[in-house]
């Protein structure tokens, strides 16, 4: 009975069943179901994961066939260092101003026509011209030496009135006057190069047109004249000397603010104009100039911009 009970339960559980179906349930229901299960996950785990390996490298190979969109950075040089070197060209405007002492004497055609006296004249005005030199900025030290020539119109101009009386009573009026109309130099430059700041100091000849004048009058006699002359020298008894800075605005455009002694010697003007009347009375062409200019550097004998790999 008990045989036959089991194999009706047997013909119960797989009847309907194929092959394969009976052994997918006996493989469940074995002792070793559980390592099979495992060993299959196991391998469905790594045939996931390299798929998504492989997935991975393919888009990667295929993104870098795509051309970039990120720009080859462009080697900027720096800006090279500045220098002083090279000719250079500009203008400049300032004024000046002097005064001193002469001592002067009137000659009159009538007897006891003689007098001798003291006195000063205060003359100013404004400058401007141009100029034009060359610096050579030294490799050591930073010194800058060089070479300027300027030319200039002047308006300076001065003049004094005296009043007196001859021996022989007859009064007298004079006026004696000079003007500085031009003039020029050409200088020796030498500086310290402090970045852009050049501070210098200068020296060298100077020449000037001069204007001497003088009226004079007498109550039955007056006599006018005037006369033009050209002085020159060299330092250190006629020139000019001074001192000054000058900036860097740009690598070619620089400003300078100087001050010069400009001096030509006193000395005395006589004038007789063949009328009977002598003049004679003390000169001097010694101004303080105070100027500022504006220069373009040129570029020709600069040193180049230095390039780098």
């Amino acid at each position: 009975l008990a045989k036959i009970q089991r194999s009706r339960l047997y013909e119960q559980n797989y009847s309907g069943y194929g092959a394969g179906q009976v052994n997918h349930r006996t493989e469940l229901h074995g002792p070793h179901c559980g390592a099979a299960q495992r060993d299959r996950a196991g391998k469905a785990f790594v045939r996931l994961i390299a798929g998504a390996v492989f997935a991975a490298a393919g888009t990667a190979a295929s993104a870098s066939d795509l051309p970039s969109r990120t720009e080859t950075p462009v080697f900027t040089p720096p800006p090279p260092e500045f220098s002083w070197t090279g000719f250079y060209a500009g203008v400049n405007v300032g004024g000046g101003v002097d005064h001193f002492g002469f001592k002067y004497f009137m000659v009159e055609p009538r007897p006891n026509g003689l007098i001798r006296s003291t006195n000063g004249i205060t003359a100013s005005g404004p400058v401007g011209g141009i100029q034009a030199g060359f610096n050579y900025e030294l490799p050591f030290f930073h010194i800058v030496a060089g070479l300027e020539f300027d030319i200039n119109a002047s308006g300076i101009g001065g003049q004094t009135t005296v009043s007196g009386m001859f021996p022989n009573g007859a009064p007298v009026t004079a006026t004696f006057g000079s003007k500085y109309e031009s003039f020029g130099t050409g200088r020796l430059r030498l500086g310290y190069a402090w970045g852009r700041f050049l501070p210098y100091l200068t020296a060298g000849f100077s020449f000037g047109v001069i204007e001497t004048y003088y009226s004079f009058f007498t109550p039955g006699f007056s006599s006018a004249l005037a006369s033009t002359s050209v002085r020159s020298g060299v330092f250190p008894h006629v020139g000019a000397l001074g001192i000054g800075l000058e900036y860097a605005v740009t690598p070619n455009v620089t400003m300078k603010a100087e001050y010069l002694y400009n001096f030509i010697n006193a000395r005395p003007v006589t004038i007789s104009p063949g009328d009977g009347t002598t003049i004679s009375f003390g000169t001097r062409t010694m101004y303080h100039i105070a100027r500022i200019g504006l220069n373009y550097k040129f570029d020709w004998l600069s040193p180049p911009a230095a390039v780098k790999d």
